[in-house]
């Protein structure tokens, strides 16, 4: 901790702010500085009490929706994005199906809107892009626009995203305003190809609800991926994610887009209008990558490929270099106060899934553990939504409690 105190200390004006007292004599803070471009930097040290503080996510779900056989409006398949609207009524885009489904707050199906196709009322690759006042903001990249869906009303309103937004719109959410940021493709237009390691591209932009270029954040650092040959036209060998390479990880909040390279842990945080803001870090060690979780990667991947495909397959995954050490942490999220949730990084075998909590002004708040096997959709004042899947691979939609300090 000693060069983080250092660092700190020499960028002037500095506050220090004792957060809270923990468990055998150690303590958290925050330290904010300003630097020479009016970036607000934010650094936290120390530890938060797992599952304590005030935070917490009920370990079993007070609501399921799902069904692997029997009535077609209860089986998911490719659950892209859902909402809980302040009536207590759930939204679920439903890829497989293309359709937005309603659900009342027991649970029960009520209606669906839109269908597999390309007309205004139809979708092809529908993906939740976020909610405003509960209307949501359904991307289909099939058909590069936007359907903004609203429980009662249907489908009101359809645009085409610009194409200056981006070839391929991946969405990461919506800002209050109901501009969308689209990002975390690899820009392989700016990315030097060569043997062996390589670091792509990638950028984040914003579309307005008319689907108009709202805001560039500007080019990113991509996910680290391997070639084996390459010829004087370019890779002879298809490019290879390393195995626990970095990869771009973002989320947005109401009023916040929050863009982390994996390179440190330092996450950056950047208003609406695409200025950057904050520098939110965290003093913390990444944790060494071993044999043994290399193995398991590899076999995660391979499975149960028989015969020489399997072996060609082993054999091409471990001529990967491998990093020494894993990143710095996994996915983000954000909830709907503004707290910016930051998902421990899982090593293969790992089902944990635990996540450091930080205040709307990036101070450190706490650490919860989130139910295994879930994938989160959206956190909520007090509740969290997120897919499960059996032993059958079967979906379901889950709501669980959550608890946050008073």
């Amino acid at each position: 901790m000693r060069h983080l105190l250092a660092d700190t200390a020499r960028t002037l004006p500095c506050a220090l702010v004792i957060v809270a007292a923990c468990g055998g004599g150690e303590s958290r803070w925050a330290g904010t500085s300003t630097d020479s471009a009016g970036v607000m930097i934010v650094e936290n040290a120390g530890t938060v009490p797992l599952d304590d503080g005030g935070w917490g996510i009920a370990p079993a779900p007070d609501l399921a929706i799902g069904a692997g056989e029997g009535d077609t409006t209860y089986q998911f398949f490719g659950i892209a994005g859902a909402h809980r609207t302040a009536e207590g009524q759930f939204v679920v885009v439903n890829a497989g199906s293309r359709d937005v489904r309603v659900y009342d707050a027991r649970g029960t199906f009520l209606r669906s809107f839109g269908r597999s196709g390309g007309g205004p009322e139809e979708f092809e690759a529908p993906v939740l892009g976020g909610v405003v006042n509960d209307t949501l903001i359904v991307v289909d990249r099939a058909h590069h626009r936007i359907s903004m869906v609203h429980a009662d009303a249907g489908i009101v309103r359809v645009m085409r995203v610009a194409d200056e937004v981006g070839a391929y719109l991946n969405p990461v959410g919506a800002f209050h305003n109901g501009e969308v940021v689209f990002g975390g493709a690899l820009d392989m237009g700016r990315t030097q190809f060569q043997q062996g390691l390589n670091r792509a591209h990638t950028f984040y932009r914003s579309c307005r609800p008319d689907g108009s270029l709202a805001a560039d954040f500007g080019p990113k650092m991509g996910a680290d991926f391997f070639i084996q040959r390459m010829g004087p036209r370019g890779p002879e060998t298809p490019p290879a994610f390393v195995p626990f390479g970095r990869m771009p990880v973002a989320t947005v909040s109401p009023d916040r887009f929050y863009f982390s390279s994996q390179d440190t842990w330092e996450i950056e945080a950047y208003e609406p209008s695409g200025t950057l803001v904050r520098l939110i870090r965290l003093d913390r060690d990444p944790a060494a990558v071993t044999d043994e979780h290399t193995s398991r990667y590899i076999e995660g991947i391979v499975g149960d490929i028989p015969g020489e495909n399997g072996a060609r397959m082993r054999q091409m995954l471990s001529e990967i270099p491998v990093p020494h050490v894993f990143p710095p942490y996994g996915e983000l999220a954000a909830d709907a106060l503004g707290y910016l949730w930051v998902a421990d990084y899982a090593p293969p075998g790992d089902e944990r899934s635990t996540w450091t909590i930080f205040d709307p002004d990036g101070r450190l708040s706490g650490r919860v553990t989130a139910p295994p096997g879930i994938s989160i959709l959206e956190i909520g004042e007090d509740y969290l939504l997120g897919v499960y899947r059996d032993e059958l691979d079967v979906e379901y939609l889950h709501q669980y409690a959550v608890s946050r300090p008073h």
